[in-house]
């Protein structure tokens, strides 16, 4: 979304300054990708493969009869560059399009488009880049060494991390010219948590001018002329009178075309001491997710889906079971899997006009005046449902084909552990008939005790125990387990395990106590104005979206407010807002061999206008408690609105902990002012946890939007800091106004998980719970006869406990078999890595992010190695 156009090009373009000491200007032309908006996503690709490709090159040909240095040349990402030489390319225009590229006047850069960086996990990020390293590889050409965002005001700060192991030399970001930029300055040292440095230029627009501002001191200004959303090109007469502008302006500055890369490098040989950024900076518009929350949920939980795939898929191989490379499966999930973090989410809402509410709208809804934009958000949300539809059934047919291959006679369940420690999990499999009474663990020609066991319909769930790193684990049929579950300690209100004792308040709709039995802790604060557990529901008012846009906006433009706001709500007088939570609900407790749950149920009601329903589960042997949140039939609601789910803590001097995308942050000291400091992704989970490190962790495998201290609905804060050991999960919400779904409906869940920190620093606080709950164990069934796989085995073993996979399967940049580690901590040291059996290469290649080797071959000595790890950084090796 932007500001209106002046001959094509954003009106900042034509903004003046002082050339001061500017001996040279870098000029970049682009424009604005906006995967829809302007149009439905299909259309506008279909004219950036025609029309607008033609146009371009029409500017390059033109531009021939100007001297080398003044000849046009066109950036762009990319994913969109893939889509103009796909497939449906005509061969005609396709040869003209790749003449352009290998001569230069067409480029790409690094990243495939804008993204809500946040949102994505790290390997979407990663594999996004080989639309760009895909055709240079293809060309003969170096891989783009420079990248560009647009529009998004802010990214995490893993994106250096990110770029600087691809090789990537040089990030521009230009933002919205209405929002808010953080507080960087124009040209500076971008740090990642592992400490890569990358130049980044931030700009409060899509673009620069063609003079720099008057106190730029250094010698070369990147003009980034930059036209607006889905624009394309400059026409021929806009090039040359640029020139000529510079000409009369900028008398005795030479003026070049070129690329992004051009201009850093010009900086660089300039040797300035620039400021170094050291901050996470969460994105202002990241709400929008959750305008989706079932295509999220799915986003949340199909994207480790896509890593188990990946990985189960090489172990099988390796082990010899004649199963089909998924290669190209991971590959098209990931693709799928980006796009849905792409920054168009629908068309720009703006075309509908005066916004209605209530019965009008319900009438315009009614006569399907809004279909169009329906259908634009269905087309996005459908990124994510193409990306489970290639992931989920590919990784049951090799779960299935793993399941056939072990050595054990008959029935068998066969479960699967992706991360690279052993593990206990709960885990659930449908069968054909009656599921079997009880389980034991095969080992050998021997079963084991049984394990904890429940059956629902045609479903068994149960207790897998020490499930081997990325390897896995039989169990067979046997008798029903004699031992009772967790008892309630009445019966009516409390629940309790090993662990824990939670007392229920279904009046409020809330946990009024949940005690940390090992440490005798009460976790819940009886004084704070939420219940642990409870549904918070919002609708805002006229004054409080005012208020928000009073804070938040730069440029106060009717577009901007139509954006950014919710134009035309009824004064707040008249339709003031409401926060409510169920009251008086209905409680009910159960209790298997496995687990007991506590669910209290409410229907919709005048405040709450939509049945909800919470459910606790406490299972035997695990320390954590699980939350189900549900809603059932929600009704669309123009209104802005939001659901939450709040968790007020009882913790002295609390302290958060936030893994973000790569990284753990400190609120109160990484996030950079001005950037989003009232609701944000959290990839992992976070902790809350007192000066002795002991409190609570909490990660949910559905929603990554968090706000702690207070719910972060329209709000916008420079520099806010919670007061209070409060999270809130946000559930749904339609704050952002311009092409995020504008009304949410159906029936959903969404869960989540709490456990006890032990204080001791260790990753077992935070890393492994969260990723245990983000990536569970998987199961399938079989009953036939025995395969040759052993009963039990081990996959890939990571020494370190703070580290995980993130990649093992066919290298996506070339030949070979990629093995990605991540450290997830501060820490640096050995990692001693151990090798499937059977599998035994020679050597591992270290390499970049984009699959060139750097460094010497580590030796691989029986199935061994060991790599030096660095905190929250990347290592990719290629095993040969």
């Amino acid at each position: 979304m932007t500001r209106p156009l002046h001959n094509g090009l954003l009106v900042l373009l034509m903004a003046t300054g002082s050339h001061g000491a500017v001996k040279e200007v870098v000029v970049v032309f682009k424009t604005h990708f906006d995967i829809g908006y302007t149009a439905m996503a299909r259309d506008v690709v279909a004219h950036y493969r025609t029309g607008m490709i033609d146009r371009a090159l029409k500017v390059c040909d033109d531009a021939l009869a100007l001297p080398p240095e003044n000849r046009f040349v066109w950036t762009l990402p990319g994913w969109p560059m893939a889509q103009i030489l796909g497939p449906e390319q005509t061969p005609e225009r396709r040869t003209r399009i790749l003449d352009a590229l290998r001569e230069g006047r067409l480029v790409t850069h690094a990243l495939p488009g804008t993204l809500h960086t946040e949102s994505l996990d790290l390997e979407d990020l990663v594999r996004g880049m080989r639309f760009s390293s895909e055709l240079a590889r293809s060309l003969g050409q170096p891989l783009p060494r420079d990248a560009k965002m647009t529009d998004v005001p802010s990214h995490t700060w893993i994106l250096p991390t990110v770029l600087v192991h691809a090789g990537v030399e040089f990030l521009h970001v230009g933002c919205n010219a209405a929002c808010p930029t953080p507080d960087v300055p124009p040209l500076f040292w971008w740090e990642g948590p592992d400490g890569s440095r990358l130049l980044t230029m931030y700009a409060g627009d899509y673009g620069t001018g063609l003079r720099p501002p008057a106190n730029w001191p250094h010698a070369t200004w990147l003009a980034l002329i930059h036209t607006g959303d889905n624009c394309g090109p400059p026409n021929p007469n806009d090039v040359r009178a640029l020139l000529g502008r510079a000409a009369r302006e900028m008398p005795g500055v030479k003026v070049r075309f070129g690329r992004l890369s051009d201009f850093a490098d010009a900086i660089r040989r300039e040797k300035p001491d620039l400021p170094v950024i050291r901050a996470d900076m969460p994105d202002t518009w990241v709400h929008g997710i959750m305008s989706m929350p079932i295509e999220t949920k799915i986003m949340r939980n199909v994207r480790p889906t896509i890593t188990a795939l990946e990985s189960l898929n090489t172990l099988l191989r390796i082990w010899g079971v004649d199963v089909p490379s998924a290669k190209d499966a991971v590959a098209a999930a990931y693709e799928r899997s980006l796009m849905y973090s792409e920054h168009t989410w629908g068309i720009d809402f703006k075309a509908w006009g005066k916004r209605l509410y209530g019965a009008e709208w319900q009438a315009a809804h009614a006569k399907g005046t809004y279909k169009r934009a329906e259908e634009s958000w269905a087309e996005h949300g459908a990124y994510i449902r193409q990306a489970e539809a290639i992931a989920a059934p590919a990784l049951e047919a090799n779960l299935q084909a793993l399941a056939r291959a072990v050595n054990v006679q008959g029935p068998r369940i066969v479960v699967y552990n992706p991360l690279p420690w052993p593990r206990h999990d709960v885990v659930s499999v449908k069968f054909p008939g009656r599921p079997p009474d009880g389980l034991a663990q095969a080992f050998g020609r021997r079963r084991l005790a049984n394990v904890p066991t429940e059956r629902e319909g045609d479903t068994v769930r149960f207790l897998a125990l020490g499930v081997p790193p990325m390897g896995y684990q039989t169990y067979v049929p046997a008798e029903a387990p004699n031992a009772a579950g967790p008892r309630p300690d009445d019966g009516q209100t409390t629940i309790g395990n090993g662990f824990f004792r939670i007392r229920l308040d279904p009046v409020r709709g809330a946990i009024t106590s949940l005690v940390d039995l090992l440490r005798g802790a009460e976790l819940a604060d009886p004084a704070a104005p939420y219940g642990l557990g409870q549904y918070l529901y919002e609708r805002f008012d006229a004054d409080q979206v005012k208020a928000y846009l009073d804070a938040y906006l730069r440029v106060k433009a009717d577009w901007a407010t139509y954006d950014l706001g919710k134009k035309d709500l009824p004064p707040a007088k008249d339709k003031p807002c409401v926060a409510a939570s169920p009251k008086n609900m209905k409680l009910e407790i159960t209790r298997t061999p496995l687990a007991v749950r506590a669910r209290m149920s409410s229907p919709a009601t005048e405040a709450v206008p939509h049945a909800v329903a919470i459910t606790i589960t406490l299972y035997v042997a695990q320390p954590f408690v699980d939350f189900e949140w549900t809603v059932t039939d929600k009704r669309p609601e123009p209104w802005p609105e939001a659901g939450w789910l709040c968790f007020p803590l009882n913790i002295e001097k609390a302290k958060f902990r936030v893994g973000r995308l790569g990284s753990t942050v400190d609120p109160a000291t990484d996030f950079q002012r001005s950037a989003n400091h009232d609701a944000y992704c959290a990839n992992t989970g976070l902790t809350v946890a007192g000066p002795d490190g002991t409190g609570v962790g909490l990660c949910s495998p559905d929603t990554p939007l968090v706000s702690l201290g207070r719910p972060g609905g329209w709000r916008y804060s420079r520099d806010f800091l919670p007061d209070k050991p409060y999270v809130f999960l946000n559930l749904f919400n339609n704050q952002v106004s311009t092409n995020f779904q504008q009304w949410i409906s159906g029936s959903w869940s969404v869960r989540v998980r709490l456990w006890a920190t032990s204080g001791k620093g260790k990753p077992g606080d935070l890393i492994h719970p969260s990723w245990e709950a983000r990536q569970p164990c998987r199961a399938a069934w079989h009953n036939g006869p025995p395969g040759k796989l052993p009963p039990t085995q081990r996959g890939v073993a990571l020494s370190r406990e703070s580290a995980t996979t993130t990649a093992f399967g066919p290298n996506p940049d070339g030949e070979g078999l990629l093995l990605r580690l991540w450290e997830q901590a501060d820490g640096k040291g050995q990692c001693l890595v151990e090798l499937p059996g059977g599998f035994r290469p020679a050597s591992a290649q270290p390499c970049d992010l984009r699959g060139r080797p750097i460094g010497e071959p580590i030796p691989v000595t029986d199935g061994k190695f060991n790599v030096p790890m660095s905190p929250f950084a990347p290592v990719s090796l290629l095993l040969r």
